[in-house]
């Protein structure tokens, strides 16, 4: 199970590219349910009155400094990875 490496009120930068050339920076509001072994995160951007689903991917790791601490972030990425693998399930058709 992945776990979250921010808490609400953190404050993220985005990769470059995920919405063109600038990198927009906001404030995480709440943690959304794992989907697809991914962390998403509704987020609120400077100069904008809505929120949006981020995945934790899109978030710019270097330019946003986590509040948990570096032992918490460590044993998340730890248990990140799963005994199932998704992608080798076949099913019929």
């Amino acid at each position: 199970m992945a776990h979250g490496r921010y808490r609400p009120g953190d404050s993220i930068v985005l990769k470059p590219g995920i919405f063109g050339s600038v990198q927009p920076a906001g404030s995480i509001v709440s943690v959304l349910p794992v989907s697809q072994g991914v962390v998403h995160y509704r987020v609120r951007f400077q100069n904008e009155s809505f929120e949006r689903s981020i995945r934790q991917d899109d978030i710019d790791v270097e330019a946003s400094p986590s509040s948990l601490s570096p032992v918490q972030v460590e044993i998340s990425q730890i248990s990140k990875s799963s005994w199932i693998n998704s992608n080798s399930i076949r099913t019929k058709k």
